[in-house]
């Protein structure tokens, strides 16, 4: 935990989640509970659970940048897949005796 000062100049501590306790609360939502009650359970209050869950789908969510480079890798794997296909029947092709 660290230290703040608020506006009255009072010490307020502030409580410091880890991400694997941020990403399991969102797991138990993603799974059927309810954020409230997952909330409640684990002590936060459910606007920060929410703000966890916004997050975590920011991260899930591929940039439109990752979108297109995914897009141009898979039209090259389809590419040398192809490719590949040709090759071996070439290769059953000339294998075959005269």
């Amino acid at each position: 935990m660290t230290e703040k000062l608020n506006p009255g100049g009072l010490s307020a501590t502030r409580k410091k989640y880890t991400p694997a306790f941020k990403a399991e609360c969102v797991r138990q939502v993603a799974a059927g509970a309810r954020q409230t009650d997952v909330a409640r359970a684990q002590g936060i209050s459910p606007a920060l659970l929410g703000r966890w869950q916004r997050e975590a789908l920011e991260k899930a969510v591929p940039s439109s940048a990752e979108r297109d480079e995914i897009k141009q890798l898979r039209a090259e794997l389809r590419r040398v897949e192809m490719e590949r296909d040709i090759l071996k029947k070439v290769v059953t092709i000339f294998a075959q005796p005269p």
